[in-house]
């Protein structure tokens, strides 16, 4: 049976009395249950829906050419004036009663639209196919292992060019563009290039600050390969380090260490999570570590597991996601190194490889 045939009769089983059928819109789960993770521009979203071990994706006439070209295993149905019109004939020659949507990511005004079109019972439904996508296959690991080493070969470009003077904007377009020369689809999301007490805004956007001697500037960023996403995050200093600087830095090497060597299948996400929150407190530094420790990686930049104070996720093996403690502290700067982890059967691989010694550059 092909992958993409194994995905949607792995959905088949997942649907229920309540929810026999689908339509699904989000395009990384198109893209999944399809086995086309680079399917189309990022803006295409389908929607596909899927009843039994079959698929139907409707498309408007500028993706006809491509779906019907793609060997894809669902029928292609071209719209013209709405694409839920187009469905209305499919559900009803199908006989179906009640149709499932993704709650989470369908306009208020879509479901409006389906609610007037279609003559079906609609029920929402909740991670159905995320539920699928947390384990990884084997091709989608090595995709995310290459992406990951994208940003490893673009670090080392990033550590000949930065200098005091610098335009923040100016690395991240940097940075961007030589992800794509690496073999990158682009960047996983905005890269984030953060200098001085910038870099203490845990997530904030590269903007028109030059970076100063003496400074953390962070660095977040990654690229997307063969539609799956990196992401990694180095902090290094300019000109020189002071003995602040280095302790502050020395509590994330230390905390993301524990958090390394206490993973294992069967762990929770809340579990991880303490893994560095708990040592952050020990030393009095708590309040400043104020986001989670980590988040799935795959067709979208952000997904399942969560690795965080309220996640009772159970690690299992071919889960991929970050490890990413920080400590921020307003006015004065900040530091977060960030990791991308595979969960095996008896331990993690660490796909991203670049160092984690303090680098003053």
């Amino acid at each position: 049976m092909a992958l993409e045939e194994r995905r949607l009769r792995a959905l088949s089983e997942a649907l229920t009395e309540d929810v026999p059928s689908l339509i699904v819109t989000l395009p990384a789960n198109i893209r999944y249950l399809l086995d086309a993770p680079a399917l189309f521009d990022p803006g295409f979203s389908g929607p596909l829906f899927v009843c039994g071990a079959e698929a139907w994706l409707l498309v408007d006439g500028r993706y006809t050419a491509q779906a019907e070209a793609g060997g894809l295993p669902a029928n292609v149905v071209e719209w013209s004036e709405s694409p839920w019109k187009s469905l209305r004939p499919i559900l009803d020659g199908a006989a179906i009663k009640r149709c499932g949507f993704e709650a989470a990511y369908m306009t208020v005004a879509q479901y409006n639209q389906l609610k007037e079109v279609l003559d079906v019972e609609l029920t929402p439904a909740r991670g159905l196919v995320e539920g699928l996508r947390v384990k990884k296959e084997p091709s989608e690991i090595d995709a995310l292992a290459k992406a990951a080493k994208l940003g490893d070969e673009v670090f080392i470009k990033v550590l000949e060019s930065i200098k005091p003077g610098r335009i923040e904007r100016e690395v991240a377009a940097d940075i961007d563009c030589w992800l794509r020369r690496a073999g990158a689809d682009g960047p996983s999301f905005e890269t984030i290039v953060a200098g001085g007490p910038n870099s203490a805004f845990p997530h904030t956007r590269a903007g028109e600050r030059r970076l100063r001697a003496g400074d953390f500037v962070k660095l977040d960023f990654g690229g997307v390969f063969g539609g799956y996403h990196a992401d990694m995050t180095r902090t290094v200093v300019l000109g020189s380090a002071t003995e602040e600087q280095r302790e502050l830095y020395e509590h994330v090497v230390e905390a993301e260490a524990r958090a390394l060597a206490g993973l294992a299948p069967g762990v929770t996400g809340r579990e991880a999570d303490a893994l560095s929150r708990d040592y952050f407190v020990s030393i009095g530094k708590g309040d400043s570590f104020g986001h989670n420790l980590g988040h799935g990686v795959g067709l979208d930049v952000h997904e399942q597991p969560t690795l965080g104070p309220k996640s009772k996720t159970e690690l299992e093996a071919g889960m991929v996601f970050t490890v990413e403690p920080g400590l921020y502290i307003p006015g004065f700067g900040g530091v977060r190194i960030e990791d991308m982890v595979v969960m095996c059967e008896h331990g993690i691989q660490v796909l991203t490889k670049s160092t984690k010694e303090l680098l003053v550059v």
